[in-house]
C-alpha cells in the first residue's frame, strides 16, 4: 500500500484509534493496516466492546472502528454508551459485513460518523478515517447512500404526518408513546378511553404507523404540548 501519495497528509496527524471486533484475525489485519499510516496509533484492539469501553474511559482516543455484531454488546449498544459517555469527542466508523436500513437510521441518530463495508478495498476504511479525523462525515457506498435516503424519504413522510396532528391528538400521543394505558390517558385528560382510541386511530393513520411501539419511536419528533 503507498501510504505516501493520498494518505501523505495524514502523516502529521496525532490520530489515536480503538478497533473492536470478536475476531482476533480482523483485529490485527486492521491493526497492521491503519499503523501503515504515518501518525496514526492505534491504541488497543478488543474483542468485547465491553473492554473497549473501559479503555476508552482510562485511555481516550480520537476514533473508535468497530463491527456491530458481536457478543455481550452489540455494536449499536457499544456506540450508544461511548456517545453518552464521551459525547461528539470521538468520531465513530462503524465496519461491519452488512447492516439493515434499521441499523443505518439508529447509528445516524446515535451520531455515527461513518460507515464502511468488510467487502470494500482496505483504503476504503484508511479514507473514511481520514476524513472523520477531519471533522466529515462518511457514507460513500451506493447502497448506504440509497438506505440514507430511504430513511430521510420515510422522515420526510412522518414529519409531515406530525404536522397534521391536532393538540389533543398531540397530548394523547406523547402520553402513548411513554406505555400509558387508555384508560389512564382518558383519566389524565378528562375524556373517555373510547375517545382515546378513537384519537388514537386517528393518529395511527395519519402518521401512517399501525403500532405503539412505531408511536414511540416518533415520539422526539412530536410538538411540546402543555399537559
Amino acid at each position: 500500500m503507498d501510504s505516501s501519495g493520498r494518505h501523505a497528509a495524514n502523516a502529521a496527524i496525532a490520530l489515536r484509534a480503538v478497533v473492536v471486533d470478536d475476531h482476533l484475525i480482523v483485529l490485527d489485519g486492521l491493526r497492521r493496516l491503519i499503523e501503515t499510516v504515518p501518525g496514526w496509533e492505534v491504541v488497543a484492539t478488543c474483542e468485547r466492546a465491553t473492554d473497549a469501553l473501559q479503555v476508552l474511559s482510562e485511555r481516550g482516543a480520537d476514533i473508535v472502528v468497530a463491527d456491530l455484531r458481536m457478543p455481550h454488546m452489540d455494536g449499536l449498544e457499544f456506540i450508544r454508551r461511548v456517545r453518552s459517555a464521551h459525547r461528539q469527542q470521538i468520531a465513530i466508523v462503524i465496519l461491519t459485513a452488512d447492516i439493515g436500513d434499521d441499523q443505518v437510521a439508529e447509528a445516524i441518530r446515535l451520531g455515527v460518523n461513518g460507515i464502511v463495508l468488510k467487502e470494500q478495498a482496505p483504503d476504503t476504511l484508511l479514507d473514511c478515517m481520514n476524513v472523520v479525523a477531519s471533522g466529515k462525515t462518511y457514507f460513500q457506498d451506493q447502497a448506504l447512500k440509497s438506505a440514507i435516503e430511504r430513511i430521510r424519504a420515510q422522515e420526510a413522510v412522518e414529519t409531515r404526518g406530525v404536522d397534521l396532528l391536532t393538540q389533543r391528538e398531540i397530548e394523547v400521543s406523547r402520553l402513548a408513546a411513554s406505555g400509558i394505558r387508555s384508560k389512564e390517558i382518558g383519566a389524565r385528560l378528562g375524556i373517555s378511553p373510547g375517545t382515546v382510541k378513537l384519537h388514537l386511530h386517528s393518529i395511527y393513520s395519519k402518521l401512517g404507523i399501525s403500532t405503539r411501539v412505531e408511536l414511540a419511536n416518533l415520539a422526539n419528533r412530536l410538538p411540546k404540548s402543555p399537559l
